[in-house]
C-alpha cells in the first residue's frame, strides 16, 4: 500500500496537506508524556494515575510516535487524542476506586483466557463461549467508558453505546472495508489489548502505528504491572455486576505472557488455539496495513510482513518456552485447540474443554451454541481480500521459522 494508493476523503487530505505545510514552517506540537499527563490532570481535576510504572512505556511510546511512526497531520491528532483520553481514563478508574474501596476487594475467580494468533479460531470460540450465562466478557463501550461501571441491566442499552458506535463508524468511513477485516461495535466483545492500552503496554499501539523500536523495547519488558492494571480494570467492571461469573478474555498477544498471566491470575484457565502461522500472516499483515494507513502516508507492505513474521515467531517461541517451564505445576490449566477442529466440530471441542476444566456443559447450553452457529452471519461486512505476495511472505523461508511450533502443536500438518 504505497502512498499513492491511499485514497482519503477530501477534507482529510486537505487537512494533512495543510498540516505538512505548517510543519515545514516550524509549527509542530510534539507528543510529550509530561505535557499530556499535565493536561489530563487539568481536564479531570485529578492527580492520581495509580502509580508511576506506566510512565516509561508512555515516554517510549511518545518518542516512537514522534520519531518512527511517520504520522501525517490527521494521525498526529488521532494519536494525541488517544493518549489523552487514556490518561483521563486512568485518572477516572483510580479515583472511582478511591471513592468505592469495595472495588479492590472484587475477586476474579478462574478467568478464561483465549490466546493464539489471530485467524486461528479465537473469534468463533469467543463468540460460542459467550453464549454461556456463567461467562462475563468485556464489551467495547464499557472498556471505552468504564466509569461508572455498567450494571447488568444497562449493559446493552446505555446511552453511551450510540456514541461509541459513532466512533467505530468513523473508522469505517476513513478506512473503507475495515469492518470486513475486523468487526467493530459498541456492544461486541472487546479484546484485552484495549484494556492494556491504558497502561501503554499493548500490541494495540504497534498494530496502529509503525514503531519497530517501540515493539522491540516492549517485548523486553516485564508485563506484571500491565496485567495488574488489567486486573484492576476487571475488578472495576465486575463491581457493577457483582461476583459469581467467570471472566471470558481474549487477545492474541496473551500467548507471549503466559507466566505473567498466571502470576496475576493464579487460577486462570488458558485456551490456546493453533494453526499454521503461514496461513494467517498475510491476513494479519493486511489488518496492520489498513490500520496504519489511517495515521500515516508511508505504508510499506513488505516491511509490515517482515515485522509480523519476526514478531509472531518470537511470541510463539516465548509461549512454548513458558509452557515447558509451567508443565510441572500448571499443565492442567492449559487446553489446546486446533483451528481445523474448532471449524469442523466446534461443539464437541467445547464440550471436551468444559469437561477438562470442570465446567458445566448442559444440554440447554449446547443447544444455545448450536442456535448461534445456525444463525451466525457470514461475510457480514464484505470479504477480506489479500495476497501473501503483497507482504513479501515466503512459504518456505518464513515457514521454516515456525518449524518447532508446528512440530509441537500441529504434528500432522
Amino acid at each position: 500500500m504505497p502512498q499513492s494508493s491511499i485514497k482519503r476523503p477530501f477534507p482529510i487530505a486537505a487537512f494533512n496537506t495543510a498540516g505538512k505545510l505548517l510543519r515545514k514552517l516550524g509549527f509542530k506540537r510534539e507528543l510529550r508524556a509530561d505535557e499530556l499527563m499535565q493536561l489530563a490532570m487539568q481536564k479531570r481535576g485529578l492527580h492520581d494515575f495509580g502509580g508511576t510504572d506506566f510512565i516509561p512505556a508512555l515516554e517510549h511510546l511518545c518518542n516512537s510516535l514522534e520519531n518512527e511512526a511517520e504520522l501525517n497531520t490527521f494521525g498526529r491528532v488521532i494519536a494525541r487524542s488517544s493518549l489523552l483520553n487514556l490518561l483521563q481514563r486512568r485518572l477516572d478508574i483510580v479515583d472511582y476506586g478511591k471513592q468505592h474501596p469495595e472495588v479492590q476487594h472484587q475477586k476474579i475467580v478462574r478467568p478464561v483466557f483465549i490466546a493464539g494468533m489471530p485467524r486461528t479460531g479465537t473469534t468463533i470460540l469467543f463468540e460460542l463461549l459467550s453464549q454461556d450465562s456463567n461467562h462475563r466478557f468485556p464489551i467495547s463501550w464499557e472498556v471505552e467508558c468504564p466509569v461508572p461501571p455498567a450494571t447488568e441491566e444497562q449493559r446493552f442499552n446505555d446511552p453511551l453505546i450510540e456514541q461509541v458506535n459513532d466512533q467505530f463508524d468513523q473508522v469505517e468511513k476513513l478506512v473503507p472495508g475495515f469492518k470486513a477485516i475486523h468487526e467493530m461495535g459498541a456492544t461486541l466483545p472487546q479484546e484485552c489489548v484495549a484494556i492494556l492500552a491504558s497502561h501503554f503496554m499493548s500490541e494495540q499501539w504497534i498494530v496502529s502505528y509503525n514503531m519497530p523500536e517501540f515493539r522491540r523495547w516492549l517485548m523486553q519488558q516485564d508485563f506484571t504491572g500491565a496485567y495488574k492494571w488489567h486486573k484492576r480494570c476487571l475488578q472495576l467492571m465486575q463491581s457493577g455486576f457483582g461476583e459469581g461469573k467467570r471472566w471470558l478474555l481474549k487477545t492474541p498477544p496473551h500467548v507471549g505472557y503466559l507466566e505473567t498471566i498466571l502470576k496475576v491470575y493464579p487460577d486462570a484457565c488458558i485456551i490456546q488455539t493453533h494453526r499454521d502461522p503461514m496461513q494467517v500472516l498475510a491476513s494479519l499483515s493486511s489488518l496492520t496495513a489498513s490500520l496504519r494507513s489511517l495515521a500515516s502516508d508511508h505504508i510499506d507492505p513488505v516491511a509490515i510482513g517482515r515485522d509480523e513474521v519476526e514478531n509472531w515467531q518470537l511470541y510463539l517461541q516465548r509461549g512454548m518456552e513458558a509452557r515447558t517451564r509451567l508443565a510441572d505445576k500448571h499443565s492442567q490449566q492449559f487446553f489446546d485447540i486446533r483451528f481445523e477442529d474448532i471449524l469442523e466440530r466446534p461443539l464437541a471441542v467445547i464440550e471436551s474443554m468444559y469437561r477438562y476444566f470442570g465446567f458445566e456443559f448442559s444440554d440447554e447450553l449446547k443447544q444455545k451454541m448450536q442456535n448461534y452457529l445456525d444463525n451466525r452471519p457470514r461475510d457480514k461486512h464484505g470479504r477480506h481480500d489479500y495476497q501473501a505476495d503483497d507482504y513479501g511472505l515466503d512459504q518456505d523461508n518464513d515457514g521454516a521459522l515456525f518449524a518447532d511450533y508446528r512440530k509441537r502443536y500441529l504434528p500432522a500438518s
